[in-house]
């Protein structure tokens, strides 16, 4: 009797001690991550000779695509955006008025202005003089994709996304 007597005079001491400290306070929430916004990811100047990336289909009659767009002449492993540093993020959006000197290509439209890349292109054109381009399905460059070849300054005609990568794009890869 005086064994269970201890280990309950114990085990009460111990329930006091629980109840007696008080629960850490809650960590504050962390700030959420600052965004920037990219829409120009390429070195030509004016962007005389980039790959596009089109908000829009292209017209059944000019063969353009008169709508804000995404310039890059480079690899993007996801049309979503990166994190520099682990802490923020730069998305990448449409926007208009990224080539210069046309009017017809990436026009000076509000509509879509803004809208993240990914999942969201309807066309593409390729400007560069000697890379070509393929739009992938999926990030990381991998699943249907299709080949753009290169038009040396020239955005006409816009090539509009085959049924599988059309509003489904993820990443381009430059070659």
């Amino acid at each position: 009797m005086r064994k269970t007597t201890a280990v309950a005079s114990a085990i009460g001491a111990l329930g006091a001690l629980a109840f007696s400290v008080s629960p850490a306070a809650a960590a504050p929430a962390a700030p959420p991550a600052p965004i920037s916004y990219e829409s120009d990811a390429c070195s030509s100047s004016g962007n005389g000779y980039c790959f596009i990336l089109h908000v829009n289909s292209r017209g059944g009659q000019t063969w353009y695509s008169d709508s804000p767009c995404f310039v890059a002449n480079k690899d993007i492993s996801d049309h979503y955006g990166y994190s520099p540093n682990g802490v923020s993020l730069v998305r990448y959006v449409f926007r208009p008025g990224q080539i210069s000197g046309s009017p017809a290509v990436c026009n000076l439209s509000n509509s879509h202005d803004g809208q993240g890349i990914k999942n969201n292109a309807a066309s593409a054109s390729n400007g560069e003089c000697s890379a070509n381009y393929r739009v992938y399905f999926n990030s990381g460059y991998g699943g249907p994709s299709q080949a753009f070849l290169p038009t040396c300054g020239d955005y006409w005609p816009s090539e509009n996304l085959v049924t599988a990568l059309k509003n489904n794009n993820a990443s381009h890869d430059r070659y």
